[in-house]
């Protein structure tokens, strides 16, 4: 069956120059441009633009010097490794933990670029592409579009079109591809691959479920920030979730955690790229229940994030301030202790003395301590 991806692909490089001129017509973007490249005129901004001849070019050369603008502003030390454990000349599904809606994937094609690896698609909600301009930049980055909120009766027909896709991209592109493991950040700091994510993937999948999980090449990559800038922002969703209630997002939420994701400080940052976890894929063969296959797929992606994910000593003094112990008191000093401690204070000073809120933050810096325990 054949799907038509015209709107949901990211641009070619055919498209590249009409597209970069129509947004470089944006105040908003040009703005944006000036502030976060503050040693070049819009001018020389829109002339650097313009030299390019392929999209490839444009995320080499003018997209890490923005990731790189925010690393310089927002982040105490950017460290990267195993990028080694991928070839050059084949294609990746890279799929990562998921914790900012903006850097997850851009930190990921800026180490993949600075090892001259080509860069990969990726995979962006539609509820983040609420204005037109928005869009196209992100098509331009080498987006491709997950659509969300589509009505019940197209749901499995949009579910196929995307699977498609990615399949498409990997097999006949030969282009890595990112994607996070589940739909929407992982707000709880608790990193779980979603196995209905596998099973999109797998949707038009007509062999053995297992040699086309084997086929699309998975390589975890574990995304660590030493301090979430959003982490704050994120408690009231938490709390009503786990009082059942529906947490209804307030005009423009989405918008303000990327730019508070992006501009506020971040600590120290580690992305961890390992080998495809293929070896380990290949001892579920006894298994014949495809949701049980699924669930196990989940957990070797999940064992392997947590197994790579490089621990703070805020995630050590947050396990021990929750559960009132010292198990980890030889991971920090007393000083990043009262650090932390007072972090707490000023970010949970909105919500006084609501022991609920200080729990559910506290965990969110502690359960990827929690998970790092799982196969020990």
């Amino acid at each position: 069956m054949s799907y038509n991806f015209e709107d949901i692909r990211p641009y070619n490089d055919e498209e590249y120059l009409r597209i970069v001129n129509e947004l470089l017509e944006v105040e908003t973007l040009q703005k944006a441009l000036t502030f976060y490249l503050p040693d070049l005129s819009l001018g020389q901004i829109k002339n650097i633009l313009n030299s390019f001849k392929t999209i490839q070019e444009f995320q080499s050369d003018m997209a890490c010097r923005l990731v790189q603008s925010i690393i310089n502003e927002s982040v105490e030390e950017f460290t990267f490794s195993g990028v080694v454990n991928l070839d050059k000349d084949k294609s990746y599904l890279l799929m990562s933990n998921h914790r900012d809606i903006v850097l997850d994937s851009a930190f990921v094609n800026y180490c993949l670029s600075d090892k001259e690896m080509n860069t990969c698609e990726i995979a962006i909600g539609s509820n983040l592409l609420k204005k037109p301009w928005v869009k196209q930049l992100v098509r331009l980055n080498k987006s491709f579009i997950v659509k969300r909120n589509v009505p019940k009766n197209e749901m499995l027909e949009t579910s196929k079109t995307l699977s498609a896709y990615i399949n498409y991209a990997l097999h006949s592109k030969k282009q890595s591809v990112w994607i996070a493991q589940r739909e929407g950040r992982s707000k709880d700091g608790n990193d779980k691959t979603m196995p209905g994510l596998l099973k999109m993937l797998a949707l038009n999948n007509e062999a053995d479920l297992l040699d086309y999980i084997i086929s699309l090449n998975i390589a975890p990559v574990s995304i660590s920030y030493e301090l979430d800038p959003c982490d704050s922002l994120k408690i009231p969703e938490l709390l009503a979730k786990e009082k059942g209630e529906k947490y209804e997002k307030v005009e423009g939420e989405d918008d303000m955690h990327m730019a508070l994701g992006m501009q506020g400080n971040k600590g120290r940052v580690h992305i961890q790229f390992t080998q495809p976890i293929n070896e380990s894929l290949k001892k579920l063969r006894n298994i014949k229940n495809k949701n049980e296959l699924l669930k196990n797929v989940a957990k070797i992606i999940d064992l392997t994030i947590y197994k790579n994910y490089k621990l703070w000593d805020t995630n050590y003094i947050a396990y021990d301030l929750l559960n009132n112990t010292n198990r980890f008191a030889d991971k920090y000093s007393e000083k990043s202790k009262g650090k932390f401690v007072a972090y707490t204070d000023e970010k949970l000073k909105e919500f006084k003395e609501n022991t609920d809120a200080k729990r559910l933050f506290l965990s969110m810096y502690a359960n990827p301590v929690i998970n790092s325990l799982t196969d020990k």
